[in-house]
């Protein structure tokens, strides 16, 4: 195996070191329809944050984009694995997956099948907005709130429909040179008060080569989603939404799908992973002394079929989750007060499972919250209280319940029309995880004193919007306490005779973000770095589905819009900074070192028609062709490796 090229530490080149520069002399903000183009959100008039958008459908017509971690690859704080699929590790701010959620439609799950993969699936043709809400969220944010969130909402007719326009359809298709290829169709219409939409989309990926050359075994993966979604409007005021959206991947996949290693240890099999979800939605605004209402229910099945291999036998695991939402808002005077309740239920099982005489495993989350927004300019003050409880139920059969009560409050100063503060303290309570489905043939018991995580989250922070440049900045310290975990009990070698759910630790974490961006005329250029530090009792902790130390990232970009030829033309550096530390994990004790990167990607955008609806895309992902691997995953050569160089077309057309 190839050794990584590593540098201890990334250089700017010239280039960026002149537009660091260059942040200094912002002048006249000019309009510009590239998605690196576009300015960060920010809050600068007071507002109470919530899931900042950081993209939406149309910027997917101008890229060649085709999972989410091309769609975030802007977002500094936001960090995938290698591999496709559930070989991606996901973590925000180095929190790992059972830190945070993934909210589709407002409805999530936090079942995990299996410890070596992902549990994330989502297919950037059917999304309208992604927005990203980092570390521990307000009393409104929903159930188990304790380290962010990727949240996204499903597109619907209304959104492509031009104004006007009762028929219309979008077609899409793009190639790779890892002999990727991709292609979709959409469909919607509207007439008089009702309105519906179909999207089909697959992507087939094969195996891809990373820098040294070397072909990745048992990448490939063949995704296909589609979703139909119908709505009608009652009045200008009062909307009801039904979807079906069904996503599913599949492919011959190594036993433990985050490594790459000898493949005759790692037993692969083919594998499908379907994702299922039914979703009813009432929105409405104006509606008396409520202000606004979004009330939903979801009902969402995950499934995954995996061949028999030379190790393990064919299996079926199942998770289903009914969720439902009461959201509401009303106003007093310049005053905002939200209030609602939030529930779901789940259930695991698996073919194991019921082969060893055990049943489901079950839990149910309920939450009420109200929080207040008080708005006395130039100060904004956000206070909030949520309760949340949760109820459950072993595969034997045994039953455990607790409830917290979980405070915030927020403080926004605007001060001065460009320039504001913010200052928050959030508290958020995770309930107690499934054992992971896959294994869940042996017993599982709670330990009589079993609580939620418990999250805290302080922060302070800035944002900064004059003229041309934009300016945002924060650094928080978060602690969890009561972490969870599972011990094997009266063991022998890996077969226990049950498995103990505990409270076992304290994690903490602390870090900085900065986001800049600056634009004159039609010249953009973009500059971020984050940084975070998870301890667990005192010492680095480094588990992927919980945390994972990283070094220093940085994302840096530059795009220019060639208005006489409908042209735009962009590039994009993402690096790491050298990172090492002692793994604490398991009491190991093993000096860590993660290899620092730098990695150049390049992309056009050309509309020949001169108006949106032919777009012509072109990217070159990683120029140099550096074998590198990203630090959000295990360290060590039998992680995934990230592709190498590789060129990419896609066509977008939308009647």
């Amino acid at each position: 195996m190839s050794a990584l090229k590593s540098t201890p530490l990334f250089r700017l080149s010239i280039l960026q070191m002149a537009l660091l520069a260059g942040f200094a002399h912002a002048q006249q903000r000019a309009d510009t329809s590239k998605k690196d183009a576009e300015l960060p959100a920010v809050q600068v008039q007071g507002q109470a944050p919530t899931a900042e958008p950081v993209e939406d459908w149309r910027a997917q017509e101008r890229s060649t984009d085709t999972d989410l971690k091309e769609v975030l690859a802007d977002q500094v704080a936001v960090q995938f694995g290698g591999g496709n699929g559930a070989s991606q590790w996901v973590t925000i701010r180095g929190m790992g997956q059972d830190q945070i959620d993934y909210v589709v439609d407002d409805a999530s799950s936090d079942a995990q099948i299996f410890h070596h993969q992902g549990r994330f699936m989502m297919d950037p043709a059917l999304v309208k907005i992604i927005g990203i809400e980092k570390g521990t969220g307000s009393a409104s944010s929903g159930i188990g709130a304790t380290s962010g969130k990727i949240e996204a909402t499903t597109v619907d007719a209304l959104d492509l429909l031009r104004d006007g326009q009762g028929v219309g359809f979008r077609v899409n298709g793009g190639i790779n040179t890892n002999k990727g290829r991709n292609g979709g169709l959409s469909v919607y219409g509207r007439s008089g008060n009702f309105d519906g939409l179909f999207v089909g989309n697959r992507v087939d990926d094969q195996n891809y080569k990373d820098g040294s050359g070397r072909e990745i075994g048992n990448s490939a993966l063949d995704g296909r989603s589609f979703m139909a979604k119908a709505g009608v409007n009652f009045s200008d005021d009062l909307r009801l939404t039904l979807s079906h959206r069904r996503e599913q991947e599949s492919g011959l996949r190594n036993l433990r799908e985050e490594f790459f290693f000898d493949t005759a240890n790692d037993d692969p099999a083919h594998r499908r992973r379907t994702v299922d979800s039914t979703t009813a939605a009432l929105r409405g605004s104006r509606l008396g002394f409520i202000d606004t209402l979004d009330l939903n229910a979801s009902m969402i099945r995950s499934e995954q079929e995996s061949g028999a291999g030379k190790r393990l036998p064919a299996s079926t695991v199942n998770i289903d989750t009914n969720a439902g939402n009461l959201r509401l808002s009303s106003r007093l005077g310049a005053h905002r007060i939200k209030y609602g309740v939030n529930l779901r239920q789940q259930q695991a099982g698996s073919t194991r499972s019921q082969a060893a005489g055990l049943g489901k495993q079950e839990k149910t989350d309920t939450g009420l919250y109200v929080e207040g927004i008080w708005s006395w300019h130039p100060i904004t003050l956000t206070t909030g209280l949520r309760y949340d409880r949760f109820s459950l139920k072993s595969n034997e059969g045994a039953k455990h319940s607790d409830g917290n009560v979980n405070p915030s409050v927020g403080l926004i100063w605007d001060a001065t029309d460009t320039l504001s503060f913010n200052i928050s303290h959030n508290r958020a309570s995770r309930s107690p995880r499934f054992y992971e489905a896959l294994l869940a043939s042996t017993p599982v018991r709670y330990d009589r004193d079993l609580k939620a995580e418990r999250s805290q989250n302080s922060e302070i922070g800035f944002d900064w919007v004059d003229g041309g440049l934009a300016v945002s900045g924060s650094y928080f310290q978060q602690k969890i306490r009561d972490l969870q975990n599972f011990a094997g009990m009266n063991c022998v070698e890996r077969v226990c005779e049950y498995r103990l759910v505990r409270n076992n630790g304290e994690l903490t974490n602390r870090g900085y973000e900065l986001n800049s961006s600056y634009r004159w005329r039609d010249l953009t250029a973009r500059l971020g770095v984050a940084h975070s530090k998870p301890k667990l009792n005192g010492a680095t902790y480094d588990s992927v589905a919980t945390a994972i130390p990283m070094g220093r990232q940085w994302t840096t970009g530059l795009s220019y819009h060639y208005r006489p030829f409908n042209l735009e033309l962009g590039w994009r550096g993402r690096y790491a900074q050298k990172g090492s530390y002692i793994n604490a994990t398991r009491g190991s004790g093993t000096p860590v070192s993660r290899s620092g990167y730098g990695v150049h990607d390049l992309h056009a955008t050309w509309m020949p028609l001169g108006k949106d609806t032919l777009h012509v895309n072109f990217a070159v992902h990683n120029v140099a062709d550096k074998l590198y691997r990203s630090h959000s995953q295990r360290s060590g050569n039998n992680a995934l490796p990230e592709p190498g160089r590789e060129f990419r077309l896609s066509v977008n057309y939308r009647y």
